[in-house]
């Protein structure tokens, strides 16, 4: 059997009991202040994680944005070689067209009353006439004319043409300046 003696008194054994109960409360304090320590750092990690993960998607979404920008410019500056390429091919059949429209409004010009045309033919840049002139002095007249312009050249009328005094069956050929059947543009 124990024997049990108390030799404390009475009211030091109140301070003791309170001494233990503020330890205990100062225990449970510590935990509880640790455990919320604890719970905010994981707040702040958990926080930290989710502003790292909205900034990659955000950068993944200006990416994605610069990818279709990158890939608009491309298709466009693909589009704008090949209309580039088209307009080059054009200029270049512009380069090399001729235009006859020119010419015969010269041949129109130099043309007088009692000179019909029946027909025109060309090959490169040599022009065969063929027509009817009323006279011999009306002929020479259009051959002269033909001559004072500065786009015909070699102009070759046969002696035979001119025999005849009226009413006259003609052949003319001559040459064109090219400058005269390109385009101005």
């Amino acid at each position: 059997m124990e024997i049990n003696l108390n030799l404390i008194p009475p009211y030091r054994e109140e301070e003791i009991r309170k001494n233990k109960r503020f330890k205990l409360i100062v225990k449970l304090e510590l935990f509880m202040f640790s455990f919320v320590l604890v719970f905010f750092a994981f707040l702040f990690i958990v926080s930290y994680i989710l502003d790292l993960n909205l900034e990659i998607a955000a950068n993944e979404t200006g990416m994605a944005q610069d990818r279709k920008q990158f890939s608009d410019i491309r298709k466009y500056d693909e589009q704008f070689s090949l209309a580039n390429a088209d307009i080059a091919m054009i200029e270049k059949i512009n380069k090399d067209q001729l235009y006859w429209s020119g010419l015969f409004s010269k041949i129109s010009q130099a043309t007088i009353s009692g000179i019909s045309l029946q027909n025109l033919a060309t090959k490169e840049y040599a022009v065969f006439l063929v027509g009817k002139a009323d006279s011999r002095e009306n002929l020479v007249t259009f051959k002269d004319n033909l001559g004072k312009d500065g786009c015909f050249w070699e102009i070759n009328l046969p002696l035979s043409d001119l025999v005849s005094k009226g009413n006259t069956d003609f052949q003319m050929d001559f040459k064109i300046k090219e400058e005269c059947v390109h385009s101005t543009r």
